[in-house]
């Protein structure tokens, strides 16, 4: 890294078939090129007309360095690309001595000097020396042009720094691990070309790429795999696409590509299909072989109508859309084709957003025993909490998503990290009774339920007595057959079985004895009820005497007041949740709680 200061310059030598020059560098931007427009003028036939860009960009307070990046910025690269070191490169953080190439008869080297330092003269590095990859064309006019001239070494010590209190800190331009330009500077490109675009009147195409089994190779092997895998398959991406095209690195597993010209939606097309012929393959990495399936979402933008933030919202839809709909994973949509906007896709497309940036939380509500005063198990609820609207129920958002595939994503998220929650508990000793996780209807019928389950308690090495699944009567009763086999599945894995809102139906009653149920939760309505009418028990009553024909444990849900907790009590129904005894409480508040009640009775202080 370079730092500037009140002592040091910046100079970049610049030698083509005319002659060598020194600049001094102290402006924002420079654009170098053919033209004589630019404010550095490549003097060759062989550079484009705008070949790159210098950027000067601050790193905090005190520092800042320069930046070199492949044609202007509007979207337009150069034809012979820039080498840097011997690498080519789309851009770089520019180093002191660094040596520079523009893919044809022009070097330049980059360097910091301090004022006081002399300049000695030294033998340049021919052509061979800056760059090692020259096409055969490019070396026959490279011999024929380039002269042999001496160049500058810069012998310095290290500069002070000088301060400039209006910078703040700016993100690098690269992702650490793959080398890709991040998001920060793809937006800079993506801007730069809808305006290219719209000005020449052209399309042009982006493409939202989802590696869908790096998280399991994560999981089972560890990170580092994962990270190699990430290298290769961002390397592979690179090399199938055009010199003008732009691949980024766009999130954890994702990769982002602009296309800035192209004719139609067969253009795009045929570069998704490439993609996926060459990307999904099996990966031979230190004895593992691993297999990676593609999603990709398209979008086309027309050249007017158009904006940024637009276009990548309409892109991360269709990505959605794409792993909702397993028999096809790529899709190419028009960014001004408007389906119908319903609720439940905008709702689908902000909670996709909202698990990659981690904006979902796990709240714990206990499940207490009144008679003895103790804790008999925690239920596990989702929590919503949005940068702009706060914490969101589960209530407002789930109802929308239920027959969707993200609700699959979600029931894994939850999982994984309830059972490192209650893992971390065991630990410290605070916890030795059931965490409980609710499941839907589509939850139940997904075909990895089961692999999941087992994934997550090897991973969390809990045991699967610590872990119960709620199930409402409507799951119980579709499809009747199949959940009968999967609840006999979950229970010889040892994970206990709840039936919750126990009495909003008939019908579950005359199934209780084929499914293998453990315990039922009173639906929260009846609880409610007897604030309204105390002395109408009789449903509750007869709830209680099915259960205890049944040999089943009962837990009233929903608990607000003492004459709620009192009126159950004198009917014998000894477990209870509710806000009368706690409301759901984040992982902090949950831990301070199970530390008060580890010894102390749950209700003597309430």
């Amino acid at each position: 890294m370079i730092n500037g200061s009140s002592n040091s310059r910046y100079l970049l030598i610049v030698e083509d078939p005319q002659g060598r020059r020194t600049i001094t560098l102290e402006d924002m931007k420079y654009s170098l090129g053919r033209k004589s427009d630019n404010q550095i003028v490549l003097r060759s036939k062989y550079a484009s007309r705008y070949h790159a860009t210098l950027i000067k960009k601050s790193l905090d307070r005190q520092n800042f360095s320069y930046w070199i990046l492949d044609g202007d910025l509007e979207g337009n690269k150069s034809h012979n690309g820039i080498y840097v070191n011997g690498s080519k490169c789309l851009v770089h953080e520019l180093k002191d001595g660094d040596l520079i190439n523009f893919g044809c008869d022009i070097n330049a080297s980059f360097h910091l000097i301090a004022s006081q330092e002399k300049i000695e003269q030294a033998p340049v590095k021919t052509s061979g020396q800056l760059r090692v990859d020259l096409t055969e064309s490019e070396a026959n006019y490279s011999r024929d042009n380039f002269h042999t001239k001496s160049t500058l070494i810069l012998h310095h010590s290290p500069s002070q720094t000088i301060s400039f209190d209006n910078r703040t800190q700016e993100e690098s331009f690269l992702d650490p691990l793959t080398n890709l330009p991040n998001r920060s500077i793809f937006n800079e490109y993506l801007s730069n070309a809808i305006n290219n675009a719209q000005k020449s009147n052209q399309l042009l195409g982006l493409l939202l790429v989802d590696v869908e089994r790096l998280r399991n190779v994560n999981n089972r092997l560890g990170y580092r795999l994962g990270d190699k895998l990430l290298k290769i398959v961002s390397e592979r991406l690179r090399k199938n696409l055009r010199s003008g095209d732009i691949v980024a690195r766009w999130g954890g597993d994702e990769f982002i590509i602009l296309l800035p010209q192209i004719n139609n939606a067969n253009d795009l097309e045929k570069v998704s299909q490439r993609i996926i012929k060459t990307l999904e393959n099996n990966y031979e990495i230190e004895n593992h072989s691993l297999a990676v399936r593609l999603n990709l979402g398209s979008v086309i933008c027309p050249p007017v109508g158009t904006d940024r933030k637009m276009i990548l919202q309409k892109l991360e839809e269709n990505l959605v859309a794409v792993k909702n709909n397993i028999n096809n994973n790529s899709r190419i949509e028009s960014v001004n084709v408007h389906p119908k906007n319903t609720r439940s896709s905008k709702v689908e497309y902000f909670l996709y957003q909202a698990i990659r940036n981690n904006e979902l939380a796990l709240y714990y509500q206990p499940q207490v025993n009144m008679t003895q005063g103790q804790v008999e198990g925690l239920e596990v609820l989702l929590r919503w909490l949005h940068p702009q609207f706060g914490l969101i129920a589960p209530n407002r958002f789930l109802p929308l998503i239920q027959e969707s595939e993200l609700i699959l994503e979600l029931n894994r998220w939850v999982l994984k990290n309830a059972c490192q929650q209650a893992q971390i508990w065991q630990q410290r000793g605070l916890l030795y009774t059931p965490i409980s996780i609710n499941l839907s209807p589509h939850q139940l019928r997904d075909p990895q339920l089961l692999t999941i389950l087992k994934e997550v308690l090897t991973e969390t090495q809990i045991g699967p007595f610590f872990l119960e699944m709620e199930i409402t009567e409507t799951s119980l009763l579709e499809n009747s057959r199949e959940t009968v086999r999967i609840l006999g599945d979950l229970q010889e894995l040892g994970i206990g079985i709840t039936l919750d809102d126990f009495g909003s139906g008939y019908a579950s009653i005359a199934y209780l004895g084929q499914f293998t149920v453990k315990k039922l939760k009173i639906e929260q309505s009846l609880t409610k009820n007897l604030s309204n009418n105390p002395q109408d028990t009789r449903f509750i009553s007869s709830l209680l005497a099915i259960a205890k024909s049944f040999n089943l444990i009962v837990i009233a849900k929903g608990v607000e007041t003492q004459q709620q907790l009192e009126i159950l009590q004198e009917l014998g129904c000894e477990r209870m949740q509710g806000n009368r005894i706690s409301g759901p409480l984040a992982v902090e508040e949950m831990t301070k709680f199970l530390h008060i009640h580890r010894s102390l009775s749950v209700i003597s202080d309430q």
